[in-house]
């Protein structure tokens, strides 16, 4: 009777265990998808005024990029542009917050979140980047939401 209670005890230990073992995966940035239509999502389109190809980022849990955000791969819906990298290839963007249109996203020529040469995309607004940008983009912050 005994050693039935240690197995029982030893088996139900080793089941605890093994439960204890299986967390859930690491946080990571939010990698770029091709849905633009979240409740907060900040988009990169390949072509000028919201066309070709998209890349966007869910940012309902706040924001999740980095500067890197937009080395994470390339633009991912069908239309011109279609693989080609979101860094230093988007024309347009979009960065939609309804029902809180405060902060904005900004969009940096230089890597790193530095540097004098960037483009501001308000919340709840769509923007073609300028000739500053536009094509020369290279890291992505949001500010004030």
């Amino acid at each position: 009777m005994r050693l039935r209670r240690t197995v029982t005890a030893l088996a139900m230990t080793a089941a605890a265990a093994g439960t204890a073992l299986v967390a859930a995966p690491a946080a990571q940035a939010a990698a770029p998808s091709p849905n633009c239509l979240g409740y907060t999502a900040f988009c990169f389109f390949y072509n000028s005024n919201q066309q070709g190809s998209v890349a966007g980022w869910d940012m309902k849990d706040g924001w999740r990029g980095t500067d890197d955000t937009i080395n994470l791969g390339g633009f991912l819906t069908t239309g011109p542009g279609q693989g080609v990298p979101v860094k230093n290839n988007a024309a347009s963007a979009t960065f939609q917050s309804p029902g809180h249109c405060g902060g904005f996203v900004r969009v940096y020529a230089t890597e790193g979140w530095n540097g004098s040469v960037f483009d501001d995309v308000p919340a709840c607004s769509s923007i073609n980047l300028s000739s500053r940008t536009k094509n020369h983009n290279r890291a992505i912050r949001g500010i004030g939401f």
